[in-house]
């Protein structure tokens, strides 16, 4: 009777390794075939690069090639740079490389890598400045004899009642911050009337990019 029961325990006990054995035989990895995952596609190589000295410049990228661009930035300063692209080119990279020296308040360099998409004119637009102050785009009103406003970036329009000659520019971007002028009656049926208390000239960078 013992060996009986001896003889049925060795059995289930193979019965389960069998079983263990058989269901691992089934199991495939999520290839399907049970073979190694593929490998991801690493990104194409910059092809190109470009700098400040390309600011304003028409480049030719070919379709599918990357290239990289490289601005000077401080963020010590406060100061960092907002860049946009058209959708033609898709962002591969977006980092800043840090100076060498370990002076403080030294500047480093911002990298991008963009990859070429689509054909057609595509067109890199950069902005240096400090992301909490208000920012908008100066513009001309052919109205009551013409005059200068600020179409604000959050959807109001401004009219500054001390806005300096130097920056009565039409399409000039600007930071600027202000207050209310208060019960002010102007001729000018346009924007807000404000007294500006900080105004300056946003440094841009605009690369435009012809893919074929």
């Amino acid at each position: 009777m013992l060996m009986s029961r001896y003889h049925v325990l060795i059995l289930g006990v193979a019965l389960v390794c069998l079983m263990a054995v058989f269901m691992a035989g089934c199991t495939q990895s999520p290839g399907g075939d049970g073979g190694p995952t593929p490998t991801p596609t690493a990104p194409v190589a910059p092809s190109q690069s470009f700098d400040q000295e390309s600011d304003g410049k028409q480049v030719t990228a070919s379709l599918g090639s990357s290239f990289s661009l490289k601005l000077a930035e401080n963020p010590t300063t406060g100061y960092s740079w907002n860049l946009s692209h058209s959708a033609g080119l898709a962002l591969q990279k977006d980092e800043f490389l840090p100076p060498s020296t370990q002076l403080v308040g030294a500047g480093g360099t911002h990298l991008w890598v963009f990859e070429a998409e689509e054909k057609g004119n595509q067109s890199v637009h950069g902005e240096y400045r400090r992301p909490w102050v208000p920012a908008g785009t100066v513009v001309y009103q052919d109205l009551e004899g013409g005059f200068y406003g600020i179409a604000g970036d959050d959807g109001r329009d401004y009219l500054p009642l001390n806005l300096d000659a130097q920056f009565r520019v039409d399409g000039l971007r600007v930071a600027f911050e202000s207050e209310p002028a208060g019960d002010v009656a102007t001729i000018y049926m346009w924007g807000t009337p404000v007294n500006l208390t900080y105004i300056e000239a946003l440094q841009t960078y605009d690369l435009h990019v012809m893919v074929t």
